[in-house]
């Protein structure tokens, strides 16, 4: 069975924390591994994606070159798409992961999805 954990920034002092999800009375918070609860701006919550030999967030900003191009660089987010697929810019995150690399999240580095030069 495959272990499903999460992430999500912790409301008292903006720190990640990580570990299993829990909704309840509107609120969400995460579990970490001492069982300890953590209310999370839902918002920041994402999902780990476990690839095979790697693994990056939901919300991950990822850095890569598509195999069949010119070597450009194209940055773009991890999301899960609407057929529950992993994605960067449309882009199946299990052909392209090892052709790039996360560089940082929409959270804590949301200048990286800024167009280079401004």
């Amino acid at each position: 069975m495959r272990d499903i954990k999460f992430r999500g920034k912790r409301l008292d002092n903006g720190e990640w924390v990580f570990g299993d999800i829990w909704q309840h009375n509107g609120r969400v918070d995460i579990v970490d591994h001492r069982a300890k609860s953590h209310p999370v701006d839902p918002e920041t919550v994402g999902q780990f994606i476990d690839l095979p030999n790697y693994g990056v967030w939901e919300g991950d900003i990822y850095e890569f070159t598509r195999p069949w191009s010119n070597g450009s660089l194209e940055r773009g987010v991890v999301k899960c798409t609407e057929h529950a697929e992993w994605a960067v810019n449309a882009w199946m995150l299990t052909g392209i992961y090892e052709h790039g690399k996360p560089i940082g999240n929409i959270h804590d580095n949301p200048e990286l999805l800024q167009p280079q030069g401004e």
